[in-house]
């Protein structure tokens, strides 16, 4: 923790947005080596109103590990594993950070998938709402107990084990209409102060080979960061990658809003802290990086999460209780 290393000295060419089929995005993007470890994949939620966060470390691909993140210091708790998928972008944290709703599925009876509220780090439920494929699903916080839940409402009844929890927590809206991420993901991005200045053009499904689906024109979506002028922009090129990231995106602070800056390359996952700073995440590390005086300070290496295994994690009596 808090070393310094595997700053962003890559050599990256200027950030524009490019196909896949373009020589700069081949330059990142190359076919897996046989034999090859199971790669980490990180995806961080953050709350608006607490210096808190919530990692989600994937790794093989059907084991996840939750890690909370207290951003004052940059320390790290680590919490439960789950044996399955969760759906990163479904999920949301509570205003303060205190309870989590998230998206889970292991296409597997009795649930398939479910809708779930819990306290970070744990995935043990307080409250569960049964949704059976992988049709919308997840949700966002209105409030400290107000939700979003993205189920129809034919889906939308509590679990009878989780019925008492369920009524802990009001859910104010229902799915409006049918969609995957982007249903709860597009809230969450706009809410936080992202917005899209582009849309993707997108070749035909499994046009690009090793790509469920490959952009012309990657999406766009750019963010300030506060008190300076500061763009950060995340361009997705692909959905689902064969061996690869299901979102295939790439990173690049601006300054003026045309001349880039800082090129984080392809990685999983960045944001602005409420301090300014910047965070990401690439190849299972998570990193802090500072702009002072007009220009970028090395990047701090916060955590190397590549060496986690799975285990089995009791739930704390804390993290059963409201």
């Amino acid at each position: 923790m808090g070393q310094q290393g595997r700053g962003h000295n890559f050599n990256l060419p200027p950030c524009q947005s490019v196909s896949l089929a373009g020589s700069i995005a081949k330059r990142f993007i190359r076919p897996p080596m046989k034999p090859k470890p199971a790669s980490t994949r990180l995806w961080v939620l953050l709350a608006r109103e607490a210096p808190v966060g919530v990692i989600f470390r994937r790794g093989p691909s059907k084991q996840v590990q939750m890690i909370k993140w207290n951003l004052a210091d940059d320390t790290l708790e680590e919490g439960q594993w789950f044996k399955g998928r969760i759906y990163e972008r479904r999920c949301d944290l509570s205003p303060d950070g205190t309870f989590l709703i998230y998206f889970a599925a292991t296409y597997k009876k009795p649930l398939e998938s479910w809708t779930a509220i819990s306290r970070p780090p744990c995935f043990t439920a307080l409250a569960l709402w049964p949704k059976g494929d992988g049709w919308n699903g997840g949700g966002y916080f209105v409030g400290p107990r107000d939700i979003h839940l993205d189920h129809p409402a034919r889906a939308s009844v509590p679990h009878p084990d989780f019925a008492q929890g369920a009524l802990r927590f009001h859910a104010s809206s229902l799915a409006s209409h049918r969609g995957e991420d982007t249903p709860v993901w597009n809230v969450t991005r706009d809410r936080a102060g992202w917005k899209m200045v582009e849309q993707g053009k997108w070749n035909k499904y499994g046009e690009v080979k090793g790509f469920f689906l490959a952009a012309k024109v990657p999406e766009t979506w750019r963010k300030r960061r506060p008190l300076l002028p500061l763009e950060l922009a995340m361009e997705i090129h692909a959905i689902h990658q064969k061996d690869g990231p299901w979102y295939v995106t790439r990173y690049c602070v601006f300054l003026d809003s045309n001349t880039p800056c800082n090129d984080l390359g392809f990685a999983d996952w960045a944001e602005w802290d409420a301090d300014g700073d910047l965070l990401f995440a690439r190849d299972g590390c998570l990193y802090r990086q500072r702009f002072a005086r007009g220009k970028w300070r090395p990047s701090k290496l916060l955590a190397d999460l590549t060496g986690n295994k799975f285990r089995n994690v009791p739930a704390p009596a804390w993290a059963t209780e409201f």
